[in-house]
């Protein structure tokens, strides 16, 4: 599952985001700011996810993670 918002559609849909990520399928969620992936990063590991350290590039942040089997 690829996503590429803003970071609040993000936390508001990580429910359903999370929910179409298939055992062993990853996540890559990007559109984020810097001061906001905490937030992001907390919603989809609440959902189960196993979130990879998050990526920065010019204040820009993409997070990763994998749904475990």
């Amino acid at each position: 599952m690829i996503a590429n918002i803003l970071a609040g559609p993000l936390v508001e849909l990580a429910p359903m985001i999370a929910g179409h990520v298939a055992p062993g399928g990853r996540v890559a969620l990007s559109g984020i700011l810097a001061n906001q992936a905490d937030d992001v990063y907390e919603a989809y590991a609440a959902q189960g996810l196993i979130m990879d350290e998050p990526v920065i590039r010019e204040g820009w942040v993409r997070l990763s993670g994998l749904r475990s089997r």
